[in-house]
């Protein structure tokens, strides 16, 4: 999944960049980012870890660094408001598996790639009590090939979350809403085909 994609991309391999005349919650943002892939890579590139110790340290700084539910709501968009209260909870409960499923153990294949914080600036909010900023880096596939990764990182007081990540301009959130929508149309509009789908995967 590209959404999946981007979240590895989002907790791996950050390096420290000055944040020039930035707001106070700007320089927080970039230095919050910073802390969770410095941990990050400390911890899940570890080879003393199982693959169940390794995905127990990821489920961690998953639900530390991203705002899980509410990725996992706008994922599901305006099926969220159809499904029932069971479905809700398996959903959600499903959304995350998938995630750390999938990403614990790619972290153990970490060889080094460079990446690169390039800079960090205030964004518009919805809410008068969230900020928001916009955490721009660069990841090189290879030492001439960069591709573009952007954090958006809401906070309010001391508590920031990551809520969306977007590569070379496109939202990782919207593009993954885009493809579970895709999956409850082609399953008649049920949110089951969506849950039998993501049952699969978590299974891995």
């Amino acid at each position: 999944m590209r959404y999946l994609a981007a979240f590895g991309l989002a907790l791996a391999l950050v390096v420290s960049a000055p944040v020039a005349h930035a707001e106070p919650h700007v320089q927080a943002s970039a230095e919050f980012i910073d802390n969770l892939a410095d941990r990050a890579i400390e911890t899940l590139t570890d080879n003393g870890l199982d693959s169940r110790m390794r995905r127990d340290k990821f489920r961690e700084l998953f639900r530390e660094g991203f705002a899980v539910n509410g990725i996992a709501r706008f994922v599901l968009g305006r099926y969220w408001r159809r499904a029932s209260d069971s479905e809700r909870d398996e959903y959600l409960n499903l959304f995350e598996e998938v995630i750390v499923n999938t990403w614990a153990d790619r972290f153990s294949q970490y060889s080094g790639q460079k990446f690169e914080v390039n800079g960090a600036v205030p964004a518009p909010s919805a809410s008068d009590s969230e900020n928001v900023a916009l955490v721009q880096s660069r990841f090189f596939t290879d030492p001439t090939t960069p591709v573009r990764i952007e954090w958006r990182v809401a906070s309010r007081g001391n508590l920031y979350k990551i809520v969306d990540v977007s590569v070379e301009g496109i939202s990782m959130a919207s593009t993954q809403r885009d493809e579970f929508n895709a999956v409850i149309r082609k399953g008649g509009g049920k949110i089951d085909a969506l849950l039998d789908e993501l049952r699969d995967r978590a299974g891995g």
